[in-house]
């Protein structure tokens, strides 16, 4: 037996309670706030640019939506999102990102941006609109935890960088939950995915060692909320393949794809089977995709030495 499909069926109950390698159609928006400073706007500029990487390598462009500067008002996020819940399906994820800084008066919580601020009432109005289920929203802003109380329930995937709305600094998670979107260290399982669970303890981490190389207190404890935040993908390593000019190994890449989406089916159902039953068809299938990824590899491979031949002789 070959070392990829041996390696596979070893590793496949972890995967499948714990990895999701493919999402169904996956609905990103990013929303930039306000920075007030440079300092602030590089770094949420950076935090942005890592993000749209990571959502594109999860999902198509066209469904990763980003607001920043003057694109950013209270008005055309919550026209966005009122769109967004018409077009999206039962089946289909949501996932949103928070970059800037917040606010928290003891009453209400507000995300920082030009003109009317978004507060935590429009943020779980927007995340109950959403059909489905299993949606997730990360807030990097100063005092974002105070929006647990409304957001948490079993529905959502919730991420703070603080856990109260007392925790007024700028916060420091943001720029490692970024960093984590394209770090192989934070991909525990060497799955080359990265999932909201390993980018939440890769950033726990680095706001940790951060403080504590400047000798200071923390300011800041991030918070997650929710289940299935260890089989929910943010990111993929080094992207995935889904075309070649050799037609053979163009045609089963299509296999491979169509499989992804088979598993992603079946995922999304799980519910409808029994847990024998839904070992068995997952089992088969990830061993059918695994067996077509193997043949891809010969098939290119192959390619590699003709090429190399062909070098040779001229």
């Amino acid at each position: 037996m070959c070392k990829r499909l041996l390696l596979l069926l070893l590793l496949l109950p972890v995967q499948m309670l714990l990895t999701q390698n493919v999402q169904a159609a996956l609905h990103v928006t990013i929303i930039q706030g306000l920075g007030g400073i440079p300092l602030f706007d590089v770094s949420f500029n950076d935090q942005r640019h890592k993000i749209r990487e990571a959502s594109e390598s999860m999902t198509d462009a066209a469904l990763v939506s980003i607001f920043s500067g003057d694109d950013v008002s209270r008005e055309s996020l919550l026209a966005h999102f009122a769109t967004l819940a018409e077009r999206m399906s039962e089946e289909d994820r949501a996932a949103i990102f928070l970059i800037g800084h917040g606010s928290y008066d003891g009453e209400q919580y507000k995300f920082n941006i030009p003109g009317v601020d978004i507060t935590d009432t429009d943020l779980t109005d927007i995340m109950d609109s959403l059909p489905g289920q299993n949606h997730f929203l990360v807030n990097t802003s100063s005092s974002s935890g105070v929006i647990l109380e409304s957001l948490e329930n079993d529905q959502h995937i919730i991420i703070t960088a603080t856990r109260n709305g007392n925790e007024k600094n700028a916060t420091e998670f943001g720029n490692f939950f970024a960093e984590s979107l394209a770090s192989d260290t934070a991909d525990i399982n060497k799955n080359n995915i990265v999932s909201i669970q390993e980018a939440f303890d890769f950033a726990e981490r680095g706001v940790t060692e951060f403080f504590e190389s400047q000798g200071k207190l923390a300011t800041e404890h991030a918070q997650i909320r929710g289940n299935g935040a260890a089989s929910f993908s943010l990111s993929r390593l080094g992207g995935l393949e889904t075309f070649n000019e050799d037609p053979r190994i163009n045609t089963l890449l299509s296999q491979r794809l169509e499989l992804d989406s088979d598993i992603e089916a079946l995922q999304l159902r799980r519910n409808e089977y029994t847990n024998a039953d839904y070992i068995q068809r997952l089992q088969a299938l990830i061993l059918e995709s695994a067996q077509v990824s193997e043949q891809i590899d010969e098939l290119s491979e192959g390619s590699e030495l003709e090429l190399e031949s062909e070098v040779d002789v001229d």
